[in-house]
């Protein structure tokens, strides 16, 4: 979020609180330089009692990534000429993204991953046996993430120990 938005409604969007029945928040998660707890609890301020998030963003998890790892070849984005902004910081598996939106709130209400497109096998020496070692995994395999959410009861204070290292141990939260 931009450090110079208007304050309003006791956040940094400038909507004031309970605005909106429904938000999407697309494609956007992956971006995020620092700290997705503070923009989903922005979001959870923004949203009326019970309101839903819906929420995509691509599944770090993904087949093409498995492969990637089993190849000896690096899954994270390369570095972008225009910045930070211009690559994935950070993606989550779903069993992330689900522990993140409780954490902050959220009450899951579907969660799941699709492709976008079609997926082909690269030609490499072993995938076969690797796609059969991880079909077990099969739904948590796709290209995105799509999940929605109610915002039905109020985001915890701190930070999940699941996401966040290196902050003061008052500010680092279990997510049970």
């Amino acid at each position: 979020m931009d450090v110079g938005a208007v304050q309003h409604g006791g956040g940094v969007f400038p909507y004031d609180d309970a605005s909106f029945d429904v938000v999407l928040f697309c494609e956007i998660l992956e971006h995020l330089l620092l700290d997705p707890v503070r923009v989903l609890n922005e979001i959870h301020r923004v949203l009326k009692p019970g309101g839903q998030l819906v929420l995509t963003t691509p599944n770090v998890g993904r087949r093409a990534n498995v492969i990637a790892l089993l190849a000896g070849t690096n899954l994270y984005d390369p570095y972008s000429g225009h910045g930070p902004y211009g690559r994935h910081n950070r993606e989550y598996t779903p069993h992330e993204l689900d522990g993140l939106l409780r954490f902050c709130g959220y009450t899951p209400e579907a969660i799941f991953t699709a492709d976008s497109s079609p997926w082909e096998p690269p030609a490499l020496d072993g995938v076969d046996e690797a796609l059969r070692l991880v079909a077990w995994r099969e739904p948590d395999l796709g290209q995105y993430i799509f999940s929605s959410s109610r915002a039905d009861r109020p985001p915890r204070a701190g930070r999940p120990d699941t996401l966040y290292r290196s902050l003061p141990a008052d500010q680092i939260v279990g997510l049970a």
